[in-house]
């Protein structure tokens, strides 16, 4: 079997990304179906945007470099995401992609900020949606938080949504 990530080295250790692997979780419709939500996580989870202090060779994927709290962080995504189907989400400032922000209890002032798009996977008879997340990270001020949280929808709804093309309409504020 192939993995997905290229084998990935720091200072001559090896750093796995098998936490990272594409996986899927169910998730029930308002529709009574159950869709599959396949994740694909983008390195932007455990890389951070290269400074120019840093030297070249700590760069890594998309020209960003290793970022060793976004990699800690990303330990959790596949956990986070699997419960998604019980949450609510937010659509960006860009209306083109979603966030849910993940509020911890050990960290309540420092919410986890996962930033996804969604889309129907494959053809016609396929069943399920593909989640790619774009990035994650910590973000103490957020304009996701509230009081300007943008419109919410429950992540139910917009798999339901997306599956079917319809358009996506948020809740008012």
């Amino acid at each position: 079997m192939t993995n997905y990530w290229s084998p990935f080295t720091l200072g001559g250790q090896a750093v796995s990304l098998s936490h990272l692997e594409p996986h899927e979780f169910p998730c029930a419709t308002p529709d009574g179906n159950t869709r599959r939500v396949r994740v694909l996580y983008s390195p932007h989870v455990f890389t951070r945007e290269a400074e120019a202090p840093d030297p070249a060779a700590a760069v890594c994927f998309d020209n960003r470099v290793y970022c060793a709290m976004r990699y800690g962080d990303s330990l959790n995504l596949p956990t986070i995401l699997a419960g998604l189907p019980n949450a609510k989400v937010f659509q960006t400032w860009e209306r083109r992609n979603y966030v849910y922000l993940a509020i911890e209890t050990h960290a309540p002032d420092d919410p986890y900020h996962i930033f996804f798009e969604l889309k129907k996977a494959g053809g016609k008879r396929n069943r399920h949606i593909e989640l790619r997340v774009e990035s994650a990270y910590r973000k103490s001020e957020s304009s996701y938080a509230p009081p300007n949280r943008p419109n919410a929808i429950r992540f139910a709804m917009l798999v339901h949504n997306i599956f079917l093309g319809r358009p996506v309409s948020f809740a008012p504020r």
